[in-house]
């Protein structure tokens, strides 16, 4: 499960289109008047994502999505952990 501290510093790995979603992203936050720069509020979106991780590994259990569909949604997911880092 991620917290605030998983992803300080830069993320030097990062290719361009998921730096460029990141900033969409943070784009999303600034419109209500938030940032995911703010350890509070990057705290809230890396546990709903974990949350998120959690109704995707119930899907898989109830047979709605299979194997190989989880594994790509989670690796999306893993991807969107990274955001706050790449601020």
């Amino acid at each position: 499960m991620g917290t605030p501290d998983d992803t300080d510093g830069p993320h030097d790995d990062a290719s361009p289109a998921l730096r460029g979603w990141a900033e969409s992203i943070e784009t999303s936050f600034i419109e209500i008047g938030q940032s995911l720069t703010r350890k509070e509020n990057a705290a809230s979106y890396l546990r709903t994502l974990d949350v998120f991780e959690r109704f995707l590994q119930g899907s898989h259990a109830q047979g709605v999505i299979d194997r190989e569909q989880l594994t790509e949604l989670t690796a999306r997911v893993d991807d969107m952990r990274k955001v706050p880092g790449l601020l």
